[in-house]
């Protein structure tokens, strides 16, 4: 007897086998589209939800109402680090019909964007169009006065950024808006060295710069001496008894309290002699090479230490580099040590641990940081990826493994937080190199041919069949590296998935750019650092002076000695961006925020595999000169003293 075709089986047959795909799911649990939720969102810190509620208000709103939320939603993507969307959109906000403010403002947020591109004169120009502008609110005076000391900053002008803060200082209304603002200026004067303080003091014509410049000068070179401080910090006072420096700069000077800024001595604690002291080493090999590139000959001294393969002996090692004079800390590595040093020692210098932890900073955190290389920061950030994408259906594929379930928690977490749905998702053994059940199940193949048996079962007839991937996903994230990865993606294909996006993380891609293996992974999309992602201009001057004769170039310890390199080159720059909502800072790991926990934030680069190459996904990127690190005047140039 002949096979019977697809299409003589009985319509009651179509629709079992049909029951094997499920319906489209619209995205549910998105809150009432209001106003409080926006700032709400924003005042909170996660700023691309705060983008897609104003965006959601601007949908229905009229003008100039819309155009407000529009302008408000640029605002939040670029504190979210998401640069290229917000390009995208400020350039379709049409105000030439409105009050000019709305002009200012998009002019403003133009000049932001031009600033992270590198293009600083450019978003000059944009900021001295805004100030023409007539009968501008103290609000947008004070922000275009903020932007402007951000671009002379930038372009290695720290007198001009301070001078524009000074007249910032005239629109700013309560005595916590003059205190942060103050801090702002003070903490990019002390991180001056002293003898461009004393040029910049012989130079100033203005009585209140000048004011500020010889306070920093006293705090530079009375640093750990107290009684000569204070007597200093009253001379001053006596000799400037109208100058508007407040109570917050004077007493912390007075005090000796901690402060970012001038650093002489950097502790760097690692565990060299440890399980982990090949990581270690790397971390070390990338901060003192950025050190030795570092021509100032006032640069900070550093002492390394190891602390060895026990975690909990980290505190001790904390509190004798505090004691050896250190005024910076950087580490200890890891999780269990950086917990040890919060629960245990007492955070009596700025810190950078190279590491996350959930310990709360608790009254430590305006001295403490912490940055490193996390798995689940990318996992949110591909699930941030995707929904700027357009993608709201997703299906999930990971290991099942300790990395994996951490990876996929924090993922979907994250995805469904911004209104996402997760249709489908199914873990594999990554012990296993045949995957076709796993891959079978999440796209619903091995339900369509169980239920294609029980027809012929129930018919007593084969059936000539095919079969189909779900067609209720929008996407798939995979965690995998890349030995997985070439596995994996191959066989999606084969089961015709090979149109469905598939997105990752940087643990996809080993770094050796071996295109041969990596044609495998066609068509995946992964965010990673420019360290590894971006081959001309500043990052290959920078690799060429600094790994040399390094031996492991190319390789996943690669993204470890980049973690060392900005460890270097973000120390003194860390009060200002703790203390600017949503300023980055350009580094080689990627672009650098800090939230309000202290933590430091990466919004990586993103890339799709083409022909087995890496290639950049975003194309203003692709040729923009000055983004070779993400901001050309701050990255660690090695030419350029950063501390």
């Amino acid at each position: 007897m002949k096979p019977i075709r697809w299409l003589a089986i009985p319509v009651i047959c179509a629709a079992l086998l049909a029951g094997c795909e499920t319906m489209p799911v619209s995205p549910t649990g998105l809150p009432p589209v209001s106003t409080d939720t926006a700032e709400r969102a924003e005042r909170d810190g996660e700023y691309l939800l705060a983008a897609r509620e104003y965006t959601r208000l601007a949908e229905t709103a009229e003008a100039p109402q819309k155009q407000d939320y529009e302008l408000r939603a640029v605002a939040a993507l670029l504190k979210a680090g998401q640069l290229y969307e917000a390009r995208t959109r400020v350039e379709m906000i049409n105000v030439l019909p409105l009050d000019a403010s709305f002009l200012a403002r998009k002019r403003i947020l133009q000049a932001r964007i031009l600033i992270i591109e590198g293009a600083h004169e450019r978003a000059i120009r944009q900021l001295n169009e805004a100030g023409a502008i007539r009968n501008l609110s103290p609000a947008l005076l004070s922000e275009i006065s903020q932007v402007r000391a951000q671009a002379e900053l930038a372009l290695d002008n720290p007198v001009g950024a301070v001078r524009n803060l000074i007249a910032r200082e005239q629109y700013i209304v309560g005595k916590e808006a003059v205190a942060e603002n103050q801090q702002q200026l003070w903490k990019i004067l002390v991180a001056l060295p002293r003898a461009r303080l004393a040029t910049a003091f012989n130079m100033a014509r203005d009585g209140v710069l000048s004011g500020w410049i010889e306070l920093a000068l006293i705090a530079v070179e009375n640093a750990g001496q107290p009684l000569r401080m204070n007597a200093a910090v009253e001379q001053w006072r006596k000799a400037n008894p109208a100058h508007p420096a407040g109570e917050t700069i004077l007493g912390a000077l007075i005090s000796q309290a901690p402060m970012i800024g001038r650093v002489d001595r950097i502790a760097l604690l690692l565990p060299l002699s440890s399980g982990y002291a090949v990581a270690a080493q790397a971390v070390r090999d990338g901060f003192l090479a950025m050190d030795a590139a570092n021509t100032d000959p006032d640069k900070p001294k550093i002492s390394v230490y190891d602390t060895g393969p026990d975690p909990a002996m980290a505190p001790g090692f904390y509190e004798q580099a505090v004691n050896d004079g250190a005024q910076f800390v950087v580490g200890p590595l890891g999780r269990e040590a950086a917990e040890a040093v919060m629960r245990q020692a007492s955070i009596r210098a700025p810190t950078l641990m190279l590491n996350y932890t959930d310990e709360e900073p608790g009254s430590t955190s305006k001295y403490l940081f912490q940055f490193g290389l996390s798995p689940e920061q990318e996992a949110r950030q591909a699930a941030e990826r995707a929904w700027l994408d357009g993608h709201r259906q997703a299906a999930v594929l990971y290991p099942k493994t300790s990395w994996g379930e951490r990876m996929v928690a924090a993922w979907s977490s994250h995805w469904q937080r911004l209104g996402g749905v997760v249709v489908a998702n199914q873990s594999y053994n990554d012990a296993d190199v045949d995957f076709s059940e796993p891959i079978k199940s999440l796209l619903n193949i091995t339900q369509s041919e169980a239920r294609k048996d029980e027809i012929e079962k129930t018919v007593g007839q084969k059936l000539r069949f095919e079969t189909r991937a779900r067609q209720d996903i929008d996407f798939i994230f995979l965690a995998a590296d890349a030995k997985h990865g070439r596995l994996i993606k191959p066989q999606l294909n084969f089961y015709h998935a090979a149109r469905v996006p598939v997105y990752s993380t940087s643990h996809i891609f080993t770094g050796a750019g071996d295109a041969m293996r990596d044609i495998d992974l066609d068509g995946i999309q992964f965010g990673d650092m420019p360290w590894m992602l971006v081959g001309d201009g500043k990052i290959q001057e920078l690799r060429q002076t600094l790994q040399r004769d390094w031996p492991h170039v190319h390789t996943d310890l690669d993204r470890l000695y980049a973690l060392g390199v900005d460890s270097y080159a973000i120390l003194p720059h860390l009060g200002r961006i703790g203390m600017e909502s949503g300023a980055r800072f350009g580094g080689v790991t990627s672009g650098l925020s800090v939230d309000q926990h202290g933590r430091l934030q990466r919004q990586l680069l993103w890339a799709r595999f083409t022909r087995g190459v890496p290639r950049l996904v975003d194309t203003f990127l692709k040729h923009r000169d000055q983004f070779k690190i993400e901001n050309d005047a701050e990255s660690p140039d090695p030419s350029q003293p950063r501390t």
